[in-house]
């Protein structure tokens, strides 16, 4: 008997994602871009100053990284709510260990980075392991590192960064915010791996069908366990990025975090359901979102509207692939009944 190949199922996964959807995701997300563009010119003048430039840039940079961490787990299915806990923990290792000394520095990223590994591998073990939902498990992680967060905070800017950390968070080359050029790089990374290689391919088919993805001999809990250990490495980067442009350990970011790399990924198109997507979709959803923070900030919004903005973005997206699963199930059913009907009844002629 001939066994199929280990990266069989992943290949014939690649093939059937449809570069049609791929291209109506990316049209509709460089549309959404074009709209807020052309709002920002009407309404907000200064959008287009160089300040404000710089601050979206900045925002593209810290968004796009941890949105490039939460696209793999989305891509196997699952969800990571516990991004913005490990990027709030990065900073109160960096603080705690460096004591704001750059002579301790590097030790305290060793740290950070295997504390935010720990996380991941933990988020995995629960989904993997224990079968726990991810959304479930992630925000149980969630909650446990927050609540470390608080005790250690009490609420309220506290800590104290080492300085050679500001020219990362804060600093410019030749006028672009430094972070935005390390999500390029990230990005570039990120999209060669799962567009190029064997790696990538058992990623999609692994959130395309799980079931026969294992079949074909693809390590499917390895799979979904590196996703999570992805996510958490780029959140861990996120939080030295903010520690060294803030300069304290703030814990208002966390929830902040969370929401917008899951916002960002959704508008770029990549789904719940495991299988679609891509980073570069998901990099032209978080230009998208800063655009569109940065021009309801200078609308005098707030806070509580662009809470409002990514928690109506999150429904909208939920809904729209809903709806979509439910026309392709019809779709599917459909097709079955015409099957049916068109076969050869015992001893007759086919059904007409």
């Amino acid at each position: 008997m001939i066994q199929p190949s280990r990266d069989s199922g992943a290949a014939a996964a690649a093939i059937s994602r449809s570069p049609r959807s791929a291209i109506l995701r990316v049209s509709a997300s460089l549309g959404g871009l074009a709209l807020v563009l052309i709002a920002a010119a009407i309404f907000t003048p200064l959008f287009y100053s160089y300040a404000n430039l710089v601050l979206v840039a900045q925002s593209v940079g810290v968004i796009g990284i941890v949105t490039i961490g939460q696209t793999f787990p989305l891509l196997v299915g699952g969800i990571d709510l516990s991004v913005g806990a490990v990027s709030g923990l990065t900073m109160v290792v960096i603080a705690v260990v460096s004591g704001g000394s750059n002579d301790h520095l590097l030790v305290a990223i060793l740290i950070a980075l295997a504390l935010g590994i720990g996380v991941g591998l933990a988020n995995a073990v629960l989904v993997t392991r224990r079968n726990t939902p991810p959304f479930v498990a992630t925000f149980a992680t969630f909650i446990l590192v927050e609540g470390a967060l608080l005790a250690w905070t009490q609420g309220t800017p506290s800590g104290e960064i080492p300085g050679a950390l500001s020219p990362w968070g804060a600093g410019t080359l030749v006028g672009i915010p430094v972070p935005l050029f390390v999500f390029l790089a990230l990005l570039a990374v990120c999209a060669v791996g799962l567009g190029r290689t064997t790696y990538g391919r058992r990623v999609y088919a692994t959130g395309s069908n799980p079931i026969a993805a294992r079949m074909t001999g693809i390590p499917v809990r390895v799979v979904i366990t590196s996703t999570y250990v992805i996510c958490a490495m780029c959140a861990v980067i996120v939080g030295i990025l903010n520690s060294g442009y803030i300069g304290y350990v703030d814990n208002q970011l966390v929830n902040t975090i969370n929401l917008n790399c899951i916002a960002a990924a959704l508008i770029g198109g990549t789904t719940f359901i495991g299988g679609e997507g891509g980073v570069v979709q998901s990099a032209l959803g978080v230009l998208v979102l800063a655009a569109l923070l940065s021009f309801m900030l200078l609308l005098n919004t707030g806070i509580a509207g662009q809470l409002i903005l990514e928690g109506g973005i999150i429904l909208a997206a939920v809904w729209l692939q809903s709806s979509r699963q439910l026309g392709f199930d019809s779709l599917r059913r459909m097709r079955q009944c015409l099957v049916s009907a068109r076969r050869p009844l015992s001893g007759g002629t086919p059904r007409p």
